[in-house]
């Protein structure tokens, strides 16, 4: 009698589907980490707006800022690739004294966040009107 090594065929189709089973949970349990994950790089982009806004300030006024500017270009796509809509009040065409810069989120397109001139920076499900963040949104 020869006594042979090794797995059966059975056990090999057992372990693999396990290892299915195992991944397909993980895969489920990832979902909802991803979506905070865009709504981070979202939230992130729309803060560099800001930034970007509060560093050409001058004389008690922003500078014109719109989505097609070279700086902008890459946080906009950015935020539309995460599932977002960036929109720049205030800013455009010629700049002003206020501006609010919000876009919808990703893990829920009823919630909105929305930062503006004041130092308001919140999420909440309007992002407010012209060039202020609705402060009830805290």
């Amino acid at each position: 009698m020869k006594n042979i090594k090794g797995f059966t065929l059975i056990e090999m189709l057992v372990v693999i589907a396990i290892i299915g089973l195992l991944s397909s949970v993980v895969l489920v349990a990832l979902g909802p980490s991803r979506a905070k994950a865009k709504d981070a790089r979202i939230i992130s982009s729309i803060n560099q707006v800001r930034v970007l806004a509060e560093t050409k300030f001058s004389n008690g006024v922003y500078p014109a800022i719109t989505k097609v500017d070279t700086d902008v270009v890459p946080l906009t796509k950015d935020i539309t690739d995460n599932g977002g809509d960036l929109v720049i009040n205030g800013l455009r065409p010629a700049g002003g004294s206020a501006y609010a810069i919000y876009s919808k989120l990703a893990s829920d397109a009823t919630k909105f966040y929305c930062v503006d001139s004041t130092g308001k920076n919140n999420t909440g499900t309007s992002p407010g009107t012209g060039t202020a963040c609705l402060s009830s949104n805290l």
